[in-house]
């Protein structure tokens, strides 16, 4: 990979009304916190998004019926919608008509469908609005399917509750409505389910399957992430390959039974792999590349490969690069991505969550607020190795790259205020001092007059500030990835 000098960039800064001195993170159209997703998952019809703020987002419907009941409705929208009462949320996972949430103090709640139980809250009684599920602290991992929900706390214990059936001393058979402990499972980190198959996975890296028993999934060792699909279920091997085995589940998923109980084997094409997931056609792979490929049945066009036609083979998903996340589950056929930008793309069906309900065969953007402009192939910025989650994507004008000041600048731990009045942005950080007018092609570093060769400007209503001349006297280098489309801002400080 050749990487090239940046020979003049751009940064954009928003502007204030005249006469005025403020941080320039005041100058936002829209609070950071609203902008950009941290985790997703999804559910059999409905998908759920985390912030940056950790608040919830849900889309997408969980109608369910009671025999000739009418039906009961918790969530019916096509975009984003927030769920209220919710904060400090670090993940969250969807069943059919149900979903939990883990806060941040190891807490979890839970709302929607409850027929079975699977709120945990002892009763059948759906509910809209989020409730902390009981008896449940220091959790670390949260999962659910059908009706179905679990965790795994701090002390590698599993706990589920819902469409968990178990028979008393009189013979009487009760389904699970408050969490209960698995017997047998310890050191477990995370879990996985699907068709009425459940894996967890423990400190070890040894996968273990609870049937009608618990039984260790032979010849599959040094395992760090598992998926169970519908078929199959995956893991994700320590040197970046994946394993693959039957997972002898209930039902039928595209007419085919579920109840496989084939031997582990590795997945062709699968190397470099970083994360796995699984819908209820086949693998999903976010690989070390930062691209996202699939496999199997695609009747929801869930492989992202533009048409409905399954694939045998892995085949990659149009359009995405530089993914960070991926979210598929056993029981639907729907999958979604976020990109290191922060962006959330979807694809397969139904509810996208861009105001479809039907299915998408390419990834759709989906939006963190109103009127979000995301670009397909933007340029992105990396500080010290992280990429920054921007207000507005970099751009290219007239052979310059445009890049927002303020996030590059807080990566860095300076300040930086906008004057209105006098045109002028200043940077502060430590002992050093910056300061450039718009409109002019001289800069000032600690009291020191500097020519610079890109003048700042205001376009847009925003200030636009040289960011080589920027970075670099903030004690950084500037590095352009050609091929990648990255400028790499390393500190040296």
């Amino acid at each position: 990979m050749k990487i090239k000098s940046i020979l003049a960039a751009i940064v954009l800064v928003g502007a204030m009304s005249v006469g005025t001195i403020v941080p320039l993170s005041g100058a936002q159209a829209e609070p950071m916190s609203e902008k950009g997703w941290s985790s997703i998952a999804v559910g059999v019809s409905h998908s759920l998004g985390i912030k940056k703020d950790g608040t919830v987002w849900q889309w997408g419907d969980t109608t369910t019926y009671r025999g000739t009941e009418v039906g009961e409705t918790n969530l019916s929208s096509l975009v984003p919608v927030k769920v209220p009462g919710l904060t400090g949320v670090i993940a969250v996972t969807g069943g059919q008509t149900h979903s939990l949430a883990l806060r941040d103090d190891g807490t979890v709640w839970a709302w929607g469908g409850n027929h079975d139980g699977e709120l945990g809250d002892g009763t059948d009684k759906s509910r809209a609005l989020p409730a902390q599920v009981t008896g449940l602290t220091d959790v670390v991992a949260i999962e659910s399917d059908w009706t179905r929900s679990f965790a795994v706390k701090k002390d590698g214990t599993v706990w589920g509750w819902g469409g968990i059936y178990y028979q008393d001393s009189d013979g009487t058979i009760h389904n699970a409505s408050v969490p209960m402990q698995f017997n047998g499972l310890s050191d477990v980190v995370s879990i996985s389910s699907g068709y009425g198959s459940f894996v967890a996975l423990k400190k070890d890296g040894t996968v273990w399957q609870y049937l009608d028993q618990l039984t260790q999934i032979p010849d599959v060792e040094d395992i760090v992430q598992v998926a169970v699909g519908s078929q199959y279920t995956y893991g994700l091997d320590t040197d970046g390959t994946v394993w693959y085995w039957g997972s002898s589940g209930v039902g039928m998923s595209n007419g085919v039974s579920v109840d496989d109980g084939s031997t582990a084997r590795k997945l062709d094409g699968a190397t470099g792999v970083a994360a796995v997931q699984a819908s209820a056609g086949g693998p999903l792979l976010l690989k070390k590349d930062g691209t996202v490929w699939a496999s199997g049945t695609n009747s929801g066009g869930q492989l992202g490969n533009g048409s409905f036609q399954s694939s045998d083979k892995l085949v990659q998903v149009i359009g995405l690069k530089k993914m960070t996340k991926i979210a598929a589950h056993g029981v639907g056929f729907r999958s979604m991505a976020i990109r290191a930008d922060g962006t959330l793309w979807s694809w397969g069906a139904p509810y996208l969550g861009n105001g479809s309900k039907w299915n998408g065969k390419i990834p759709a953007a989906i939006p963190s607020y109103p009127n979000e402009t995301i670009e397909k192939d933007p340029y992105f910025v990396e500080v010290n190795g992280n990429y920054l989650q921007m207000d507005q994507s970099p751009v290219n004008q007239a052979g310059r790259i445009l890049v927002p000041l303020r996030a590059i600048f807080e990566a860095m731990n300076a300040k930086v205020q906008w004057n209105s009045a006098s045109s002028t942005i200043t940077a502060e950080k430590g002992n050093l001092s910056i300061r450039l007018t718009v409109g002019e092609k001289t800069a000032w570093v600690n009291g020191q007059k500097l020519a610079i060769d890109v003048p700042p400007a205001i376009v847009n209503n925003s200030a636009l500030v040289p960011v080589r001349f920027i970075s670099e006297s903030l004690g950084a280098k500037v590095a352009w990835d050609v091929s990648n489309k990255t400028i790499a801002i390393i500190s040296t400080q």
